[in-house]
């Protein structure tokens, strides 16, 4: 392949990978209180989801992986909703309420959150 091809190709490939690493992704908005969050093998969708404040917020969790996961809601330091292990093909809900905030959301086990199962979820407009 001649050199000015082979330095195309690899600057098309370069581009391509930096445009799938980077970026954030735009928050699910979500109007009502009721939303869901499938969980994968490492792996929380939506990764960012935006509710709105002052309502009761029912949350229905999926797990669509080969393991078992939980789902955690996080606040400043401390969890403010924790949903135990949900086997494979299982599904879980609960209803809460949350102060207008930031919070983050993540699977406790093992190293699940260091390996991706973590998102935001924005409580307010």
């Amino acid at each position: 392949m001649p050199v000015r091809t082979r330095t195309l190709t690899l600057l098309v490939a370069s581009a391509l990978a930096l445009v799938s690493c980077g970026g954030s992704e735009q928050p699910v908005r979500e109007r009502t209180g009721d939303f869901a969050i499938t969980l994968d093998d490492y792996l929380i969708r939506p990764q960012s989801l935006q509710v709105p404040a002052g309502r009761q917020l029912t949350v229905r969790v999926t797990n669509r992986g080969r393991l078992g996961h939980t789902l955690r809601i996080r606040g400043g330091t401390r969890n403010v909703l924790a949903i135990t292990t949900i086997e494979p093909g299982e599904t879980k809900g609960r209803t809460f309420r949350l102060k207008a905030g930031g919070y983050t959301m993540y699977c406790v086990l093992a190293n699940h959150e260091e390996l991706g199962m973590h998102g935001t979820l924005k409580v307010g407009r």
